[in-house]
């Protein structure tokens, strides 16, 4: 019975919204309808960082502050909640709870009297500009000269938690809860509030591991950060706890296309054994994991076939546990440094599925056009941590070759092109350590290389169909380029 309800309910919203779908199919493809570039609502609460950089620390010491708050909802019985990340017909709706999805924030202060800047991470498939927006006009009287110059807004991307995009409802019905959204602004504010008024002083300490057995990508060319990193901060208050800040780049994506019950994934796992085992504060920010980038829970890490796929990942997060407290014990004091630059970029969207997405407003996104393109604005951003950590933040699950390289040559990739910018750690010191904070300030889908992407649905090119378009990618390069020059 519950199967046919649900049957009935995806034909119902099919067919009640075929006047709206048939719109959005029109529009879509003969790009009408878009409005002009809408200036005031897309400066709106961006933040563009550091006013200026920094190359030798003012103060001896960082200061850093923590908090963390459940997004579970507590109506999953009553309400309908639709699940992020697999898109099926009917759409799956969430039926249990396996575990917390939280929101869980950083504030880090270089002491410089610049500023601090929030991080926060939300167990979700991803986050819209709009509404990562939302929660900094909540933060509007903390924000500014010497107070918090900087909030960076992100996502795990674990598939097992409620739609915040609203791609996964039955189209063309949104699979947004509008209400669940609000409270998910509402304590991602909090969060990032709690932790700015409970900064407290200490020493931060960094370290990383090469692990390339842990990852796997399902993608050709295979590139990967094959690092996990870890910020440590040590409190000088030996009352308060340790913050672990870990960054690496996989696909929560372990409880697999069948499930309906909401969970955190391997990230939740990791901070249960961190916690129990160092009774210290934890936050994951998820990395470059384009190319369907995941975690390997094989027998090269020493992981059992006999048993199953839920439980492989909870053996794995126990093993980056365990490699996380090594690299406490062997981390090296990073100066205090912060430095943040953000910068808008407009992105062309000719993706034709994502058109239809915005179009039908699916999803809280607004495309404009502009000299017979259509475009939308999203951000980048740069940030470099004590001398020799650069940061790279992307609005989307980028291709580890843009960072990293590897790119296909013209005699490889699809359109028998070569890439026309360089990898973005040739702009770096060989002594610099380069990460990537992904799906940070927007969801944008996958940023696949000009020229290896298709459009064509073809083997090997499913990323193409989450992603606005064929130049995103460059778009990406080309302003991250600008950004660093202007800075570095």
């Amino acid at each position: 019975m519950e199967v046919l309800t649900r049957w009935f309910s995806a034909i119902m919203a099919v067919l009640m919204g075929l006047p709206l779908l048939l719109s959005a199919v029109l529009q879509s493809a003969t790009k009408t309808g878009y409005d002009e570039r809408p200036q005031e609502e897309i400066s709106k609460n961006f933040l563009e960082g550091s006013e200026s950089f920094i190359d030798d620390a003012v103060s001896e010491l960082w200061s850093a502050g923590f908090s963390k708050k459940s997004l579970t909802p507590a109506d999953i019985d009553k309400t309908r909640y639709f699940l992020g990340g697999y898109l099926k017909f009917p759409a799956q709706e969430v039926t249990g709870i396996v575990d917390d999805l939280c929101v869980r924030a950083v504030v880090l202060d270089d002491n410089s009297g610049r500023g601090a800047a929030a991080f926060a991470w939300i167990d979700a498939v991803g986050f819209m500009n709009a509404d990562i927006k939302a929660i900094r006009e909540k933060l509007n009287d903390i924000t500014g000269d010497g107070m918090l110059l900087s909030i960076d807004i992100g996502s795990t991307h674990t598939h097992s938690a409620v739609d915040t995009q609203g791609l996964w409802g039955n189209i063309p019905k949104s699979g947004r809860n509008e209400a669940y959204i609000d409270s998910v602004i509402e304590k991602t504010a909090e969060a990032i509030r709690e932790a700015y008024n409970s900064k407290t002083e200490g020493t931060m300490y960094y370290s990383s591991k090469t692990c390339p057995e842990m990852f796997y990508d399902g993608r050709a060319p295979y590139s990967v950060d094959e690092k996990i990193h870890l910020f440590r901060f040590v409190p000088n208050d030996n009352t308060r706890k340790e913050i672990y800040i870990t960054n690496f780049g996989a696909h929560p994506v372990n409880l697999d296309w069948s499930n309906s019950e909401l969970s955190g994934d391997f990230p939740y796992y990791i901070e249960q054994a961190v916690t129990a085992q160092k009774n210290a504060d934890f936050i994951f920010i998820q990395g470059a994991i384009g190319g369907a980038i995941h975690i390997n829970t094989d027998q090269r890490v020493g992981i059992s076939n006999e048993l199953t796929a839920f439980q492989k990942m909870q053996e794995y997060s126990l093993i980056v546990a365990d490699i996380l407290y090594t690299l406490a014990e062997n981390g090296i004091p990073v100066e205090p440094v912060l430095n943040i630059a953000h910068a808008q970029v407009d992105f062309e969207v000719n993706n034709f599925i994502f058109l239809l997405a915005e179009r039908a407003g699916l999803c809280n996104v607004k495309a404009f056009k502009e000299n017979g393109k259509v475009l939308l604005t999203s951000e980048i951003g740069y940030i470099e941590i004590g001398e020799n950590i650069k940061i790279i933040e992307a609005p989307g699950e980028i291709m580890p070759e843009l960072i990293y390289g590897g790119f296909y040559s013209a005699d490889e990739a699809y359109n028998k092109t070569n890439y026309p910018h360089a990898p973005l750690n040739s702009y770096f010191s060989s002594d610099d350590d380069i990460l990537v904070f992904g799906l940070c300030n927007d969801a944008l889908g996958y940023i696949v290389p000009d020229n290896d992407y298709s459009a064509s649905n073809e083997e090997g090119h499913y990323e193409e169909t989450v992603s606005t378009g064929s130049f995103t990618a460059s778009a990406f390069s080309k302003a991250f380029e600008n950004l660093i020059a202007e800075w570095r």
